[in-house]
């Protein structure tokens, strides 16, 4: 049994209910092939034929009929020539060869390539020697590749709810189509809230600190095609954060913040959107990042992220950016991050009742294997180990202790952006 804290929700649970409380934006546009990359697919791709069209040769030799090398003696003429895009028309004569191109149409009539490294030419190509020991190790269907054993037409080539890689956007090109319905961009307002930030380039206050959240916030959202609005800093003023969320969450799909979500005096955010909204979710059982906060104005949806930097990060990562990939109508396989199973290289024990992300990086040790090694600290406030990291370990929440060479589970942080 999970020992949860009391007024937490598991991360698990709080994106089953997001998923199922936020809808999926109805927005689609058609955008072309060059434009679809890390978009999110809106529509089922039929092939409208098959691939190869044709059967073709996977090899550069010479088509022949298999029957005809237990008959060959000498020199077998060369009568023709397949090359892609421009096919041997009619059928290859009994007991001949036709040079063959890689991709061109295998003629009517043959049945295996054999490739050009195991014959001999004469010195015009009017006709090739086949060696004994050649024609033994040759078998019927060889080097042809068929039509259809890639695609075949009607088949599903892509699914809608996919984000598109660049494969991906090759075989819907690959199928004729200039381009595809995608969702539209997610239009995100971020701000940044606190008294003591100050804005890059500015000269810095004493005690305080330069705004970094801001930027890590909108690189998220652009890694994955949101359309961001970048408002800047905002005081820790009530009416000054009531008048930029409410303008704001009239011509935006997503309002996000980091800061003023706890319970200070100047933790702002939450009244403000209560008062112009309501708080639909609020506290998760994740370390680092608990004080994480959802809510909604009208059709907006409102994200308030804890202000310390890897808190944002890491919420940002394992939290938000599933909700926006479903909003944009992605299927969840697309939202569920790699969990890598290593050994634990190192030795840790800490509290239960939260599931905490450790920052990590892979070695590999003596024995070729892979073990994971943790940050020295497990401050949310040190940014230089998310630069640092490579990934993430996961630790449950009813997990108390790691010891040196334990299984546990690691998250490439790419294959989490």
């Amino acid at each position: 049994m999970q020992n949860i804290k009391p007024g937490l929700t598991l991360l698990s649970d709080a994106l089953e209910i997001a998923f199922f409380e936020v809808p999926v934006a109805q927005h689609v546009e058609e955008r072309p092939l060059t434009d679809c990359y890390g978009a999110v697919l809106r529509e089922d791709v039929m092939a409208g034929f098959s691939v190869p069209s044709v059967d073709n040769s996977a090899m550069d030799g010479y088509a022949v009929r298999f029957a005809d090398l237990a008959t060959v003696d000498g020199t077998m003429p060369v009568v023709g020539t397949s090359l892609a895009g421009h096919p041997y028309s009619g059928t290859v004569p009994e007991g001949t060869a036709i040079r063959i191109a890689t991709g061109a149409a295998v003629p009517d009539g043959a049945d295996c390539v054999i490739i050009q490294e195991n014959v001999i030419a004469d010195q015009d190509e009017a006709g090739i020697e086949i060696a004994g020991d050649v024609i033994a190790r040759t078998r019927r269907h060889q080097n042809i590749r068929w039509a259809g054993e890639d695609i075949k037409k009607g088949d599903v080539v892509l699914r809608a709810g996919m984000v598109l890689r660049p494969q991906d956007i090759a075989i819907a090109a690959g199928q004729g189509r200039a381009s595809l319905k995608v969702a539209r961009p997610l239009r995100v307002a971020v701000f940044s809230t606190g008294d003591e930030l100050a804005k890059p380039g500015d000269p810095l206050p004493p005690g305080g600190i330069y705004d970094s959240n801001r930027f890590a916030m909108i690189g998220m959202l652009r890694d994955i095609g949101c359309q961001v609005t970048d408002l800047g800093l905002l005081a820790d003023d009530f009416d000054v954060l009531a008048t930029a969320i409410g303008d704001a969450a009239q011509n935006h799909d997503v309002v996000m913040t980091s800061g003023g979500v706890s319970v200070g005096k100047a933790d702002l955010l939450k009244p403000v959107v209560d008062k112009l909204g309501e708080i639909t979710a609020w506290k998760l059982a994740i370390k680092p990042g608990k004080p994480l906060m959802r809510g909604r104005i009208g059709k907006c949806l409102v994200i308030g992220l804890p202000g310390n930097p890897v808190s944002v990060l890491v919420s940002g990562l394992l939290y938000v950016l599933p909700l926006l990939r479903h909003m944009m109508g992605a299927e969840r396989s697309w939202s569920e991050p790699v969990r890598i199973p290593v050994r634990a290289g190192f030795d840790f024990q800490r509290g239960t009742g939260r599931r905490e992300w450790l920052r990590a990086r892979l070695i590999q040790t003596d024995d070729g294997e892979f073990e994971a090694v943790a940050f020295s600290s497990t401050s949310s406030g040190m940014l230089s180990s998310m630069v640092w990291a490579e990934g993430l370990i996961e630790i449950p929440e009813n997990c108390g202790k790691l010891s040196k060479g334990d299984q546990i589970l690691y998250l490439p942080l790419r294959g989490l952006q």
